[in-house]
């Protein structure tokens, strides 16, 4: 891949051009185009979470990882545990952070709440996160979390 900066000063003063050239549209194309729409939209720092009885507010940077429990996501916090009603992508744009990568079909962590990977069993890895909490890292989504820990 190949980037470069071109000043031009017929652009107005805070607007930003990216253009992204390929010779065809590739899976690689479209991961480099999502992550700059992700860049672009703000990231929430506090999510209201509705609960069965009332609705907490959650920082997002409390949050280490969200697991699916059947029909409801498990959200794991620094400060306990939550069980809401929502499906795993909805929850993952809701969030619209880079910190949190996809580990497997059905949980997310937060990378800043990381402490190590470990070998497991058929090529999986097992994430060690702050206070020994664990989580599995399916093969299939481990190049996604070595990619955006710049391994």
């Amino acid at each position: 891949m190949d980037y470069r900066f071109e000043e031009d000063r017929d652009l107005e003063a805070g607007v930003i051009d990216v253009l992204v050239r390929s010779q065809k549209m590739t899976p690689d194309v479209q991961s480099l185009i999502d992550y700059l729409s992700i860049y672009e939209a703000e990231a929430p720092a506090i999510l209201p979470i509705k609960t069965n009885d009332r609705i907490e507010m959650l920082k997002v940077e409390d949050l280490v990882f969200v697991d699916v429990d059947g029909n409801s996501l498990i959200l794991e916090t620094l400060k306990g545990r939550y069980l809401i009603n929502d499906r795993l992508y909805k929850f993952k744009q809701r969030l619209n952070n880079p910190d949190f990568v996809q580990v497997s079909k059905h949980a997310l962590l937060n990378i800043n709440h990381l402490e190590a990977l470990e070998a497991s069993f058929s090529g999986n890895m097992l994430a060690i996160l702050i206070d020994k909490r664990k989580l599995d890292v399916s093969r299939r989504y481990l190049v996604n979390l070595e990619k955006r820990l710049g391994l």
